[in-house]
């Protein structure tokens, strides 16, 4: 339970009843890195310099450069890892005024005679006594001293006393002074340990690639002064469904004999201070607990991610009976009337449905290296989350500071905490047997996190950590979820986040949360794709209960150097640093913007689908995005829609963000995004309800358009869809013009009374596939060694390579296109004689590969260099090879049959070959890389493509076989006229040459 300053029942606070001093300010200070004072505090005179609570010590220059310069994450200008002293010596401030005499003022406007003024005497007498033994040591009160934001562990002396130690990472180190801190001068010692006391080293509270090897008090040092019979900590349970309250409230200290019944009272106080609901209990005789329920009835506002209502609950402690007893403590906190539960697989926020629209918090703080104690840090961060249509957070392997929840309660964010742990190694395999002191400090941190969260609305969820166990779990993470529910059963708990497979076996949860990308029989590769029939029920139908996106799409864009101007504080993008070398050794740096973009719009329709897909899976509980933002480690994961520093990238504004990222969106299924011309572009609409309304319904109008031109619009009926339901509305078949290609925008709307949901999607037509019949349109012969060939160009000359014979010139038969899969000896005379080649380019014949998919790069290519592609998107120049196909010239549907798993070919060796259309390799690696490209080779011409054109099934396609007959009829007409200039050695770097005998 909080301790604040109290109030009284007209809301003044109570100062002489519980005090606040706050310690913050300049304390002297020690490094001590090799423990001279490990036992005790360093003499007065030992202390050589002066720091600032609060703070860190590389904010205060304490430390030294670090020896290397980080490439795939952020570096400390300064660090320190080991121990330093803090000492302190201040006077315990006295009370303003006794309470009792407080009170008794505010009663003399009722009652001005002469038996309350001798009250009054006589109470201040008794102040006096108590005031003079406690300077004697026989204290009526109990002090503590809070401890906020230091990292790992801390020491404590008073006046020369050891006090104790605390290790928590995740919630206050606090201490109890009240025998050793007394009124008058006191002097504490602090010994402050950042060093990893235990093997955790990935949690994200001090990882070096988000909040780092941090040091130092972040948060502050205060000395609280409560009654020392009094009120201690408080258990709130909400019961919003029955408009309830119930208290359980312990007391501190003994009651002195003769002092009389005791009655604890709680009072609830609405936003505008009206008290709302009361009520009280007599306390037995030596009682240490006391339950109290308080009803509102039906004008009980409950707290919601829509509407976060709270309330102050003021208790008091009265000794006596009624109103007229005298007032020996009272304090009062924020609680939020909230029920949040699992039914099924559905969660339930005050026993309506709710969809968790989530992203990950990393524990990322680019200016500070460690979590603030700001509260409008944390307002500004949700105020941008709620912007973009974000109802949840998840804290991954940490747990922020008392600023963060007093935040997220008021702006209504629905949070899982964790415990600071991401280590596969304890509880992994199944067999494992967890560190002991590991996994008794975890136990320890549980207790106090749950303890410490108790009265926050916003706290909901609860994971033993990240990424812990294997496919079957393990006994010790079940024995925390039972643990965890039996401190508090109204929050919901599991046994880690992202790792164990579904069905869940013995696992313990009463949720999951499991990777949406990568979870058996899913592929990350195919999270978002064309066709958008497809949703996540293979995994989130393997268990009857909720099921949360682990770290969904993590889909990554360029990198961005105009932001290192932005790290003015502790930590420096070192990153950075060997990327913008790279690009300027590449010639790339000019390109950023464009890059940037092109990657940028990329994202952002990919993660259109990505999210969709999970809106479109019945029963899917919701997902957490990885990220809204940067994260800055991990060889640094541009996968943000913002950057590090919660600004816009300027990539989506919130309100298109919001389209398919709102409590209601409309969804779009279909089974492709292009037709041939003339066929019916077919789709079925849906609604995903997770608004206010029990039911929303209406009729969705719909319009199919090509830039500002209507070409079909209607209307379908939505019958009403029960609030966390997914409703179908039915099907629209449009056709297509039969000529011409087109790109097309299919727009949907739902108007109902006061609120319009709206969506929109992308789609493609292409005209039939003319066959290519270059002999007779007097364009002369056409020869290829790829039997896909003949599927477009039926009067092409098929044979095999060796076929193709320097004896038999070409020319003698009229062969005006050579189409190849392979280069040999003999078509490279022929190009250098003076013809014309198109190389379908496939990744067995380039000497330089670089595999590519649709999707963006996942996470980055440092951490996952392995994974199938390692671009970010494509940029497609106007050309007039493309001739008229539809495209924006950045990545988009139309392209993912034409691009997925083709290898790109790299032009690092022809720097001056420009692509046509042009994947954008990752910013790491840097490439210069094309999807299509030409260039002069001797007297003739060679254009060079890796589009899927090789199998037959490819060509049946609208996209691929229009493409197709674009690039042939462009290569066999005057317009092909490279401006580059190629050598033989040039093109033999490019892809591999085979002999004559090769029978391809």
């Amino acid at each position: 339970m909080d301790i604040n300053s109290s109030q009284n029942g007209n809301g003044r606070l109570r100062e002489s009843l519980r005090t606040v001093q706050a310690l913050d300010g300049r304390w002297r200070f020690l490094l001590d890195p090799e423990d001279r004072h490990l036992e005790a505090p360093p003499a007065s005179s030992a202390y050589s310099d002066e720091i600032r609570v609060p703070g860190s010590w590389e904010e205060q220059g304490f430390g030294s450069p670090p020896a290397g310069s980080a490439i795939d994450t952020w570096t400390k200008k300064l660090e320190y890892e080991g121990a330093a002293w803090y000492s302190l010596e201040f006077a315990l401030e006295e009370p303003a005024e006794n309470a009792e005499n407080e009170e008794n003022a505010e009663n003399e406007e009722n009652a001005e005679n002469e038996e309350n003024a001798e009250n009054a005497e006589n109470e201040e007498k008794a102040e006096k006594a108590e005031k003079d033994a406690e300077k004697r040591g026989d204290a009526k009160v109990r002090r503590r001293l809070v401890i906020a934001g230091a990292r790992w562990t801390t020491a404590l002396w008073a006046n020369g006393q050891r006090i104790g130690e605390e290790d928590s990472l995740s919630v206050e180190h606090v201490y109890d002074v009240t025998e050793a801190i007394a009124a008058g001068t006191n002097r504490i010692d602090i010994r402050v340990d950042n060093r990893m006391r235990l093997p955790l080293a990935e949690s994200h509270i001090h990882t070096r690639h988000t909040a780092t090897a941090w040091g130092g008090i972040t948060g502050g040092v205060r000395l609280e002064t409560t009654p020392a019979t009094g009120i201690g900590r408080a258990v709130w349970t909400p019961d919003a469904e029955a408009g309830s309250f119930r208290c359980r409230a312990s007391l501190t200290g003994m009651v002195e004999p003769g002092a009389g019944p005791l009655t604890l009272e709680l009072e609830l106080r609405d936003e505008a201070g009206r008290t709302v609901g009361a009520t009280s209990a007599d306390l037995a005789p030596g009682a240490k607990e006391v339950l109290l329920e308080c009803a509102l009835g039906a004008e009980a506002e409950r707290w919601s991610d829509v509407s976060p209502r709270l309330y102050e609950a003021v208790l008091r402690l009265r000794s006596g009976s009624g109103s007229d007893g005298g007032v020996l403590d009272e304090t009062s906190e924020r609680v939020g009337l909230r029920s949040f539960r699992a039914e099924g697989r559905r969660l339930l926020l005050n026993g309506r449905p709710v969809l968790l629209r989530g992203y990950v918090d990393c524990c990322i703080f680019p200016l500070t290296g460690y979590p603030v104690w700001d509260k409008e840090h944390y307002a500004r961060q949700f105020r941008i989350a709620k912007e973009h249509g974000f109802n949840h957070v998840r804290l991954h392997s940490w747990n922020a500071p008392e600023p963060f929840w007093e935040a997220a309660d008021e702006a209504g964010m629905l949070v899982q905490t964790e415990l600071p742990h991401w280590t596969m190694n304890v509880y992994s395999p199944r067999s494992a047997v967890p560190d002991p002191d590991v996994h008794d400090f975890l136990r320890r941190e549980l207790r106090r996190i749950v303890e410490r969260l108790n009265r926050h609305p916003s706290f909901v969820l609860l994971s033993m950590g990240n990424e812990l166990a294997d496919d079957n779990g393990h006994d010790a993470l079940n024995e925390l979820v039972r643990l965890a529910r039996s401190l508090d059963p109204t929050r919901l708990y599991t046994d880690n986040t992202g790792f164990g497979q579904l069905p869940e076996g013995d696992r313990e949860g009463d949720f999951y949360v499991q990777s949406l990308n990568w979870h058996v029989p899913l592929r990350t590769e195919e999270i978002a794709m064309p066709a958008t029939n497809r949703d996540m029920s293979a995994v989130a139908s393997l268990t009857a209960k909720p099921v949360l996106g682990h770290e969904h799409a993590q889909f990554a864009m360029y990198v961005r150097p105009s932001e290192k101007s932005k790290y003015t504080g502790v930590l420096r993008p070192s990153w950075l640093e060997t990327i913008e070398e790279t690009l300027s050794a590449r010639g790339l740096l000019g390109r950023v913007d464009e890059f940037v973009e092109a990657s940028g719009s990329h994202l952002v329709r990919s993660l259109q689908e990505a999210v969709e897909r999970v809106r479109r899976t019945p029963g899917a509980a919701g997902f957490q995005l990885l990220d809204i933002r940067d994260f800055p480690g991990q060889g640094h994961a541009t996968t943000g829609i913002l950057d590090v520093f919660w600004d816009a990238k300027g990539i989506v504004s919130p309100e298109r963000f919001r389209r398919w990222n709102d409590d209601s969106v409309l969804l779009m299924e279909c089974g492709a995004r292009t037709a041939f011309a003339g066929e019916p572009i077919e789709a079925r609409f849906l609604l995903s309800h997770y608004g206010s309304e029990a039911c929303l319904g209406g009729w969705i109008r719909w319009s199919l358009s090509e830039g500002d031109r209507v070409h079909a619009s209607g209307a379908l009926e939505l019958k009403p869809v029960p609030r966390g339901e997914l409703g179908r509305a039915g099907d629209v078949r449009i056709a297509t013009p039969a000529d011409g290609a087109h790109a097309w925008t299919l727009r949907a709307e739902l108007v109902t009374e006061g609120r319009t949901v709206a969506n929109e999607w992308r789609f493609w037509s292409f005209p039939r596939p003319a066959l290519l019949s270059f002999r007779s349109e007097g364009l002369g012969n056409v020869w290829t060694s790829s039997p896909a060939v003949k599927t477009a160009i039926p009067d092409a000359i098929v044979e095999r390579n060796a076929d193709f014979s320097a004896k038999d010139h070409p020319r003698l038969r009229d062969v005006r296109l050579v189409v190849a899969e392979r280069l040999t000896t003999n078509l490279l005379q022929y190009v250098v004689d003076g013809g014309s080649m198109w190389l379908l380019a496939t990744e067995s014949e380039l000497y330089d590969k670089v595999g590519t998919k649709y999707l963006p790069v996942f996470w980055n290519y440092l951490m996952f260099s392995g994974q199938a592609g390692g671009t970010m998107g494509l940029v497609a120049n106007r050309h007039a090879s493309l001739g008229d196909f539809p495209h924006d010239g950045r990545s988009d549907w139309q392209w993912y049959h034409l691009v997925n798993g083709m290898p790109a070919v790299c032009l690092d060796s022809v720097p001056h070959v420009k692509p046509i259309v042009e994947p954008v390799d990752n910013f790491n690696r840097a490439k210069r890389l094309a999807y299509a490209f030409e260039a002069n080779v001797g007297r003739g011409r060679l254009y060079v493509s890796s589009f899927a054109f090789t199998r037959p099934e490819d060509l049946k396609r609208p996209e691929n076989s229009y493409l197709f007959g674009r690039i042939a009829r462009y290569l066999a007409s005057s317009d092909f006229r490279p401006e580059a200039r190629m050598t033989v050695g040039d093109v033999l770097g490019l892809f591999q040459l085979r002999g004559i005998h090769t029978f391809m």
